[in-house]
């Protein structure tokens, strides 16, 4: 049987979707004195590269980061004028 306090309890609010998509795509070691390294990064959506980045650690940068140009946002993404939009020839 349920507490009583569980039945009066306000609703959860729906989770929030996760807009991390900055991914790492390269990474590497700051050196003999750096304690983390710097990786790049690299969008899902708008396909936005970053230069080398200082890391965090390793475990929030496997989590992702958010793109400050699409801000993890679908609908913000212009297509791009490349050639996989076009029929081939």
């Amino acid at each position: 049987m349920a507490k009583q306090l569980h039945l009066f309890r306000k609703p959860r609010r729906p989770a929030k979707s996760n807009p991390r998509t900055l991914h790492v795509s390269d990474a590497g070691s700051a050196g003999v004195a750096g304690r983390y390294g710097v990786v790049t990064l690299c969008c899902d959506l708008c396909g936005h590269e970053t230069e080398w980045l200082p890391a965090r650690s390793v475990t929030v940068e496997l989590k992702g980061r958010v793109c400050p140009k699409c801000k993890g946002d679908p609908a913000t993404v212009k297509p791009s004028g490349g050639t996989a939009d076009k029929e081939p020839s």
